[in-house]
């Protein structure tokens, strides 16, 4: 168990969210700093979004039907921006432990367009976006459960762990929020 003179390891932020990078594309990064982090679906000539459409035709909108409904009660207007709660630089050895990232503050995520998800008891749960509920998930989501529940599947990386999906359009950060390797 990963402890902490005892206790078990905090890895959820309670006040930030963390976008990683898992392999960005060229000029990405200076997009993202003028337009904001947005769905991969806005951008439909990109390789990675062709590349899921060729392979797994309609998985974002068979996401939003998993994790959305009765949560939000929109219909599927795009992608969505996935985001986590999890620290990875508290986790040497995890595959996002040092990969660059934007650190976002909660306040710039809009509850009415997002959903806190994941799976405990094998059952998926989803929330309604909030601070307390972000509180919560991060006491239940210690590092041995982060590390024992995340990557798992390898073709479900987070599907498992906490995360939010914010369906909220775009989400505004600046060279501040952004966390090199």
């Amino acid at each position: 168990m990963l402890c902490f003179h005892g206790t078990p390891m905090r890895v959820c932020s309670t006040t930030h969210l963390y976008h990683y990078f898992f392999d960005p594309e060229a000029g990405a990064l200076d997009s993202i700093l003028h337009e904001g982090i947005r769905p991969l679906s806005d951008f439909p000539d990109s390789e990675r979004w062709k590349q899921l459409e060729e392979h797994i035709p309609g998985f974002f909108e068979r996401v939003h039907q998993l994790i959305s409904p009765p949560v939000l009660e929109q219909p599927y207007a795009n992608s969505g921006i996935f985001l986590t709660p999890i620290d990875f630089r508290l986790l040497p050895g995890t595959s996002l432990h040092d990969k660059a990232r934007f650190v976002i503050p909660i306040e710039r995520i809009d509850p009415a367009t997002s959903v806190l998800t994941y799976v405990v008891d094998d059952e998926r749960v989803n929330l309604p976006f909030s601070g307390d509920r972000l509180e919560e998930t991060a006491a239940r989501w210690d590092a041995e459960l982060v590390t024992t529940w995340f990557g798992i599947d390898p073709t479900k990386v987070f599907f498992f762990v906490p995360q939010v999906a914010a369906y909220q359009g775009r989400i505004h950060v600046t060279e501040a929020d952004y966390e090199a390797t």
